[in-house]
């Protein structure tokens, strides 16, 4: 599965042609980190990444959801992978642009279909 999804996510376009190569890493990142570790039954992988500890809505640095098809129903990675928000928090934080004033979160969608969408999230003001 991981060796199929990878390169048809990285073959796709990237949202941001000035975040290019900074997608193209997020995207390496989760796959690596997700993909391989998510529950079995899984249609769309959820990722939160708020910059600073928490963002302004109080959820916390990283948190990562799962949906499938079954139900529409979105659950959060169960408790048994607890390493799985702390390899994201080390891995994305080396591999984000460093401007705090152009991005303060970012929300990434992977879907198991190869598709993905990277939402960054502006400071306000």
């Amino acid at each position: 599965m991981k060796k199929l999804l990878l390169p048809a996510l990285i073959a796709m376009g990237f949202t941001s042609p000035a975040w290019a190569d900074a997608e193209k890493d997020i995207v390496q990142v989760l796959a690596s980190c997700l993909v391989e570790n998510a529950p079995g039954n899984w249609d769309e992988l959820s990722v939160h990444y708020a910059r600073n500890g928490k963002d302004d809505k109080g959820l916390n640095q990283v948190s990562v959801t799962h949906r499938v098809s079954a139900g529409g129903v979105t659950n959060r990675l169960e408790p048994c992978r607890p390493l799985i928000p702390a390899m994201l928090v080390e891995k994305l934080s080396a591999t984000l642009p460093e401007n705090a004033q152009q991005w303060k979160a970012v929300d990434i969608k992977i879907f198991k279909t190869g598709r993905f969408s990277i939402n960054w999230v502006q400071p306000e003001g």
